[in-house]
């Protein structure tokens, strides 16, 4: 029986008459019957309008043939003169129906122009046994319907319900007669059928299609947060914090544009140059804005002092701190050459916001504090998240009353959530209620065959998912050996108009390959997190805690299979 309705279904069944004939012929027919029933088709004939019809009953028999069989119930009548039809209820109504012997015509040639459509069915012998039938279960007798086009071999009445399987064999006979031309259905025929009629498929939704969806909720829950800075509109500093996710760049960005928006001359500022170049991008048809990382401020500051008055600032502030190394430079000397500008520059901001605030040493503070037109007064905010300190920098800052805390979750799924907040240390933060996918593993056991398992998902996502390559980022957590990981992967082929690009802005047609240090603060649909072999995941929590949340809707763990699943699992107990 296609489909297989219980005796519940039954009930629910619109047509007690069909329910009726349903259950008799699968109970009391032989197993070598297949029978459909609710049969629907679509016929095409380029001379008319594409048409549309269905059938009660498709009764298919591997040594005969098929036999389209339509119900009415309750009583019927026929008006000779006009040929027109009528079902009477048991109330003595009446009710106006098609010709039901012409329906079950119409379904059985239907079923055979179905069938000669089929590319296989050349493979069958033709002609095949076929024919059609009426069944009446509220009825005794078939004799008062019998009409030329309607002889009593093809009808059934409520008797024949209980001779289901011998009724059918009758009917069956009666259109075979004597022809010998006639081939049965074989086993063939009937595959066939169910093939048209009952073919089961899975068709999974285009994963871009589940990451459309998944991004319009987070944009409700973006908005939702926004809401936050109108409790801080008050407020003229103010430190803010939140988990991975919680939509603290977001945040930063809408309340420099706020602000510049309000006649004040802004700065956006922060650690990381990547993700500065994001936000410059987002910024730039704002007035009073400025978007640059800090070490871009202090070199563009730095140069137009010099340029006004002559002077090395850097070179001035490497006599006053003399140690080597470019770490120190980064650290020590350009915030003290920025400090050195000030007082050579009249060009104060009216106010700064500060994204990734727990990037910032100590020593950026006061040059950041002196670039404000009022030291003391000038709005400053700064958002940040204690665990995202990879390059372990102070937390510091130079705000006086409590921070403010961001507690939900609105970039990440749950499943991205809980994986990755295994390794997250600070207030609860609240998993987003985006469920999304379980985290993949790519697994092997060379370099060399990570990167071609890599490469072939990647390649499936953008030819088969309807995945644009900006969608997608390789982040590797093992910065140190970042080259050859690059290196496995620039010489494997992508899709056509595709390229690898290493360390680069988002932009249409290329697939980046990068670090998770030089990520921190962007994010990407879907993160291909390698570089994890070797990685100790009590040391370098917080490289696999950003690696992770980077990622909106999808993650994949790439590496050998134990590393792999020992990140999935978390640490079993909280780092201390």
């Amino acid at each position: 029986m296609f489909p297989e309705l219980t005796d519940p279904d039954l009930e629910q069944v619109q047509s007690p008459a069909e329910a009726k004939v349903y259950r008799a012929l699968r109970d009391r027919t032989s197993p070598d019957y297949e029978v459909h029933y609710s049969v629907a088709w679509i016929m095409r004939d380029p001379r008319k309008a594409t048409q549309d019809g269905e059938g009660d009953f498709l009764v298919c028999k591997p040594s005969n043939g098929f036999i389209t069989l339509e119900v009415k119930g309750g009583g019927i009548r026929c008006n000779g003169q006009t040929g027109q039809w009528f079902s009477l209820d048991r109330h003595g109504q009446t009710h106006q129906i098609k010709d039901p012997f012409r329906q079950a015509v119409k379904f059985k040639y239907s079923v055979l122009d179905k069938l000669q459509e089929h590319p296989k069915w050349r493979f069958l012998d033709a002609p095949i046994g076929h024919g059609h039938a009426v069944f009446f279960p509220d009825l005794g007798s078939p004799i008062p319907l019998r009409r030329p086009e309607a002889p009593s071999d093809v009808i059934g009445c409520a008797p024949d319900l209980d001779t289901m399987g011998p009724w059918l064999q009758r009917v069956e006979q009666y259109w075979k007669g004597l022809d010998d031309r006639i081939h049965p259905l074989g086993q063939a025929g009937v595959q066939l059928i169910r093939d048209l009629f009952a073919r089961s498929f899975e068709v999974k939704p285009l994963l871009s299609a589940q990451l459309a969806d998944e991004e319009q909720a987070r944009i409700r829950l973006t908005e939702q947060q926004i809401r936050v800075l109108d409790l801080l509109h008050r407020r003229r500093r103010a430190a803010i914090f939140g988990g991975a996710g919680t939509g603290k760049t977001v945040l930063a960005v809408e309340k420099a544009q706020r602000l510049a928006r309000e006649g004040f001359y802004t700065l956006l500022t922060c650690y990381n140059r990547l993700l500065a170049d994001h936000l410059k991008a987002l910024c730039a048809s704002v007035e009073n804005l400025e978007v640059m990382s800090f070490h871009q401020l202090c070199m563009q500051r730095v140069r137009e002092a010099n340029a006004q008055s002559g002077r090395d600032l850097f070179a001035e502030a490497h006599q006053s701190y003399p140690e080597q190394g470019t770490q120190h430079e980064f650290d020590v000397l350009w915030p003290a050459a920025l400090a050195f500008a000030v007082d050579i520059l009249d060009r104060p901001y009216d106010a700064i916001v500060c994204d990734e605030g727990q990037d910032f040493r100590d020593e950026y503070w006061m040059p950041l504090e002196l670039l404000l037109a009022e030291c003391d007064q000038s709005p400053l905010y700064i958002f940040f998240d204690d665990n995202q300190n990879l390059y372990h920098r102070a937390a510091t800052f130079p705000i006086q009353e409590e921070p403010f805390c961001l507690d939900i979750n609105c970039r990440n799924t749950q499943r991205i959530h809980e994986a990755a907040y295994r390794y997250y240390q600070g207030v609860p933060v609240q998993p987003p209620p985006i469920l999304g996918q379980s985290l993949q593993i790519l697994t092997a056991s060379s370099l060399s065959a990570q990167a071609k398992r890599l490469q072939a998902r990647l390649v499936e996502l953008l030819q088969n998912d309807g995945i644009a390559p900006d969608d997608l980022i390789i982040l590797i957590a093992n910065a140190k050996d970042k080259r050859k990981y690059y290196n496995a992967l620039r010489t494997l082929p992508l899709p056509r108009f595709t390229q690898w690009q290493e360390e680069a802005p988002q932009q249409r047609g290329v697939v980046r390959l990068d670090t998770v240090n030089r990520f921190k603060g962007l994010e990407a649909s879907i993160v291909f997190l390698w570089g994890l072999d070797g990685i100790d995941a009590v040391m370098q929590r917080e490289v696999l805690y950003v690696g992770m949340t980077r990622a909106k809707s999808l993650v994949y763990l790439v590496g050998q299979e134990a590393v792999c699943r020992q990140f999935i699992q978390g640490l079993a107990q909280p780092v201390p």
